[in-house]
């Protein structure tokens, strides 16, 4: 929580519109980024789309939605649209791609998908062989020993052992 209420940012102004070499200069910490962002694209999905869900858009409209949030090309009032493309492609990647320990990338599928082995001890063999797949479903930091022994059993009970 402390994250989501910049608890560790810096949000006493002046904030000025520069170059993104300065960082972040919005007064708002992600929860409240996200929520006036959201409310504020998602009124102008229904103004522009006549449709209160962006998930129930075509992909190509999504996928040019999200160009035009990464471009500055959709208005949010004082929120400029590529800071808030920017805040949500980071936090995504975050999530799909960090250890499951903090919350995402369940059953270690972004990792699967790149080919990481995760928090395992060793895999030096593997290291130098480039574009070779890793043969080895990935490891996460294990919470406790209890949680870790349930990981196991999970793991024969599905057949998908990774040592």
């Amino acid at each position: 929580m402390p994250y989501g209420f910049g608890e560790r940012t810096y949000l006493s102004g002046p904030f000025v519109q520069g170059d993104h070499a300065l960082g972040y200069q919005l007064p708002y910490p992600p929860y409240d980024l996200y929520k006036t962002a959201l409310s504020r694209l998602f009124a102008w999905i229904k103004d522009n789309f006549h449709e209160k869900s962006f998930v129930n858009l075509p992909s190509e409209t999504q996928i040019q939605i999200l160009e035009n949030l990464e471009d500055d090309q959709i208005n949010l009032g004082d929120i400029p649209s590529s800071v808030f493309f920017t805040q949500l492609r980071q936090n995504v990647l975050e999530g799909v791609f960090s250890d499951p320990l903090y919350g995402g990338n369940t059953e270690m599928k972004g990792w699967e998908y790149l080919g990481f082995p995760g928090a395992r001890a060793e895999f030096m063999k593997w290291i130098n062989q480039h574009g070779a797949p890793y043969p080895y479903k990935p490891v996460a930091i294990p919470l406790s020993f209890e949680k870790m022994q349930r990981f196991w059993q999970l793991q024969e009970e599905n057949g998908t052992t990774s040592l």
